[in-house]
């Protein structure tokens, strides 16, 4: 009777093991499939926008640059172009490096450069959306200042600061962002912290883009 039951319960227990099995295989197939769409829906978003970003913001700098007369608006949305297309100029790296399976096979340089660019456009088209508000207040409010001293030349200015501000915010990317072979031989873009201590920089980061716009 002992060895009997003895064999039941290692028959249950076989039973529960595979079952458990069984079902952490389908839970990790799911999630790998569900994970694999996600990539290929990324690259697809990613090549629409570079597609549509490059060839409209373009159009948008050569005819804001070349074809309109210099205004203070014109100035602003061409500016906030600029920075745009930059970065969609950059998109095919983000699509080659989601279509490889995370492989960064650019070498550290451009792992700097690419993640650099992105943030720069980042931090430009904040400030430079935060300077339309303020100009669009100020036309409001300070109608009498607004025609005596809003000038292009002015906003030229206030957008070549805006440029060497977001440059600066963005410029601790070139020194912790690295790349780094796992032993598959792939090798990954990421954010190195170990190389500088990051932690007042994300503070600053968070206070200067999420809360003062």
């Amino acid at each position: 009777m002992i060895f009997i039951r003895f064999q039941e319960d290692e028959y249950f227990t076989g039973n529960g093991e595979q079952l458990f099995e069984n079902t952490t295989s389908s839970h990790t197939d799911r999630y790998l499939g569900l994970q694999k769409r996600m990539h290929l829906l990324s690259i697809v978003i990613y090549s629409v926008s570079c597609l549509l970003g490059v060839t409209g913001n373009g159009l948008v700098i050569w005819i804001a640059g070349f074809k309109m007369k210099k205004t203070v608006k014109v100035v602003w949305f061409l500016n906030l172009a600029i920075a745009d297309f930059v970065f969609t100029f950059f998109l095919p790296f983000s699509i080659a490096y989601t279509s490889l399976g995370f492989h960064w096979p650019f070498g550290k340089l451009l792992c700097k450069l690419n993640s650099t660019i992105a943030f720069l456009n980042m931090f430009a088209s904040v400030f430079l959306l935060m300077i339309i508000s303020m100009d669009r207040c100020a036309l409001v409010v300070y109608p009498v200042w607004s025609r005596n001293y809003r000038t292009t030349k002015l906003a030229y200015g206030i957008a070549l600061v805006t440029w060497v501000t977001a440059f600066i915010i963005s410029s601790p990317y070139l020194i912790f962002r690295d790349t780094a072979t796992n032993s598959r031989n792939v090798t990954s873009c990421f954010n190195n912290f170990a190389l500088m201590n990051a932690h007042y920089y994300l503070i600053f980061y968070f206070v200067l883009i999420k809360v003062l716009p």
